[in-house]
């Protein structure tokens, strides 16, 4: 009798676990895509850093000294930073942020990125397509047009913003035919 209600509630233990395990954001690993540009052993390092520990959380979900060698790793065989720890310069901008607040519609034409709430756009341009040799992330409206200029890793991690909210609010990108 003993041995079964060690059993049950070992089992009720491992159930409930797994039932409550969420990452520090909340979002599934297999349900981010921030890493998703990378390959090889920089891919497996971007998604153990970004996706599965949430190193760039507020909360990670492992030790400091854990997330800095997973990022020393990925700087070593890159030589540069972590996706998910750029940030994008245009989320600065109200006009920016309200379109994707209200975005109901996205273009991606492989060079740029672009999202619609119907009076305006924001848009970045596509970190890895091979005709875009500088880069830009903005918004577009009738009265006012804001441009600024960033770097290919600023370029990702704004693609990235505006993949997230149109992810948000259940669409996808349209592409060209």
């Amino acid at each position: 009798m003993k041995a079964h209600l060690t059993l049950a509630f070992a089992l009720l233990l491992i159930c409930t676990g797994a039932a409550l395990a969420k990452t520090p954001d909340g979002i599934p690993p297999a349900l981010e895509t921030v890493c998703d540009a990378e390959t090889g052993a920089a891919y497996g390092l971007c998604t153990a850093y970004c996706e599965a520990m949430d190193c760039e959380s507020a909360d990670p979900h492992a030790s400091a000294t854990a997330c800095g060698q997973v990022r020393s790793k990925f700087q070593n065989i890159t030589g540069r930073d972590l996706p998910c720890e750029l940030s994008c310069p245009c989320t600065s901008l109200p006009e920016f942020n309200a379109v994707l607040t209200g975005a109901n519609s996205c273009f991606d034409t492989g060079a740029a990125l672009s999202a619609s709430n119907g009076t305006g756009g924001a848009f970045s341009d596509a970190p890895d397509a091979p005709e875009v040799t500088s880069y830009s992330c903005g918004y577009i409206g009738a009265s006012s047009n804001i441009i600024l200029p960033i770097t290919k890793e600023e370029a990702a991690a704004c693609t990235q913003v505006i993949r997230n909210a149109i992810a948000s609010h259940g669409l996808t990108c349209q592409t060209p035919e």
